[in-house]
């Protein structure tokens, strides 16, 4: 299976409850002899077959309190779900959804990898139990109840081209969740990005922005670019927030493939360059947790760069 695919459930979810049981009272399970026991752990109930504090209160409110707090759990769990992710943003709102429309996301955003269409129906059947949707086996309509309006950026953000307004929404939230300073690399960056940072530069947050392209003399840094900059960083310096837009020769920087977004603040996003993102080729924006080495690397490029 292809490292970016998750692993769905492949038999019904209530399998897992006596094996949930046992971990509780005897503190570990045998991971071989549970059915979808990947899953589980991706969601976040196991880890090495011992209960995690999650996996724990989903325990306690099923054997022993029994007041129904487990599908808050559960739904908290899977809202943090790339394939939950993936459904939230291509099918909120949408009205008479059926099953067909949920599998072209899967495969669509490269979670599907199965022959058998029974992960599918175990996957909604949990789903349902959570309240993040409804769904209705006979019609085999589905409804999305949860928005992925959340107050924080999924770990997992789609760009599609069916969906240009959500697609500028999301990467100006990725925006607004960097704080002390916005470091941005990206090869091929284009001034329409600058809207993007203009509507969320908040000076009580970020104090310096830093942006990396490649020095291609004129091919993409025109003379319009370079005006619409200079208004960028005047405005910015007047909120109190520092701008820099440097170049860099492109064989100082060979090595580097991705776009990166980085916080202040330890946050970093991998993500595809501006153009993509403003004609919505698709493509994701993801969250990583390898911030130290690329602030580093960031920081060694930036050396060799020069301001346009």
């Amino acid at each position: 299976m292809d490292t970016k695919q998750s692993i769905l459930l492949q038999s019904n979810w209530k399998k897992i409850l006596p094996h949930l049981k046992m971990a509780g009272e005897e503190g570990s399970i045998n991971q071989s002899q549970v059915s979808s026991h990947d899953f589980w752990e991706g969601l976040g109930v196991f880890d090495a077959g011992e209960l995690t504090e999650a996996g724990r209160g989903v325990f306690e409110s099923l054997f022993i309190k029994r007041d129904g707090k487990e599908t808050e759990i559960l739904m908290h769990l899977l809202l943090s779900f790339p394939p939950t992710v993936a459904l939230q943003q291509y099918l909120w709102g949408l009205s008479d959804v059926d099953v067909e429309q949920v599998l072209t996301v899967l495969k669509t955003t490269g979670f599907w990898c199965y022959v058998s269409r029974e992960p599918l129906t175990h996957f909604l059947d949990l789903l349902n139990y959570a309240g993040i949707i409804s769904y209705n086996k006979k019609t085999r309509k589905i409804k999305i109840l949860i928005s992925p309006d959340t107050v924080n950026v999924p770990n997992n953000v789609f760009i599609d081209p069916k969906r240009p307004f959500s697609n500028i929404l999301w990467i100006k939230r990725v925006l607004a969740e960097c704080e002390r300073s916005i470091s941005w690399l990206d090869k091929h960056f284009q001034k329409e990005a600058l809207e993007w940072l203009w509507a969320v530069a908040d000076a009580e947050k970020i104090k310096e922005i830093r942006l990396l392209s490649l020095d291609l003399s004129d091919k993409n840094i025109k003379s319009e670019t370079k005006k619409s900059y200079t208004r960028f960083k005047l405005e910015m310096g007047q909120r109190g927030i520092k701008v820099i837009w440097a170049v860099i020769d492109s064989r100082k920087i060979k090595d580097a493939h991705d776009r990166w977004i980085m916080g202040g603040n330890g946050y970093l996003r991998n993500l595809p360059n501006v153009n993509a993102i403003n004609s919505g080729q698709r493509s994701e924006m993801n969250l990583s947790t390898n911030y130290d080495e690329a602030r580093n690397a960031f920081d060694e490029y930036w050396k060799e760069g020069v301001e346009i």
